[in-house]
């Protein structure tokens, strides 16, 4: 979560319904590149890095995470301040996350079916992946992953307006 904001426990949603939270933790940690390799292959939980996580969450000096942090909100600013200004897309800037989400006026867009046909377009013509948020049940939105290097956040963000550019179709004046 990033400064300033708040995330509640999920369990407190809710007394009467069990609540199971599952987050994300062995994608931050990037420890080898041969772990990342690894748990590409494998679909389930990662358990070279649920092994050591005891180790890593007592043994990390709190830099570690202080400079995570200040990354991830950084990119994501990047990112929310650079396709704000883009016609037809609505970025949702996140509280703290290692993702943004941006809304897809698909009316501007009439080119595409929807935010799949949208992603596919952006990988195949700007090389770009984005995620669709359909497959979240979040149609017309599309998710980024603000966990790359800086220089590769800009471009990517450059590639996105070139894209966006492109296709984006004011509304009509009828």
């Amino acid at each position: 979560v990033f400064p300033g904001c708040s995330c509640p426990s999920l369990a407190s949603l809710s007394s009467d319904v069990p609540v199971l939270s599952c987050g994300g933790l062995a994608k931050r940690w990037l420890i080898r590149q041969g772990l990342v390799k690894l748990s590409q292959r494998i679909l389930g939980a990662c358990t070279i890095v649920q092994g050591a996580l005891e180790s890593i969450l007592n043994n990390t000096p709190q830099g570690f995470y202080s400079n995570t942090i200040s990354f991830l909100k950084s990119n994501s600013e990047m990112c929310f301040n650079e396709l704000s200004s883009v016609p037809g897309l609505n970025p949702v800037m996140p509280s703290g996350a290692m993702y943004l989400m941006v809304g897809i006026e698909m009316d501007h867009f009439p080119d595409f079916k929807n935010d799949v046909d949208f992603t596919e377009r952006l990988v195949t013509e700007q090389s770009v992946f984005c995620l669709p948020a359909s497959a979240f049940e979040y149609p017309n939105f599309f998710r980024i992953v603000v966990t790359v290097p800086e220089a590769l956040m800009e471009e990517a963000c450059v590639r996105i307006r070139e894209f966006c550019q492109c296709y984006y179709r004011p509304p009509s004046c009828d």
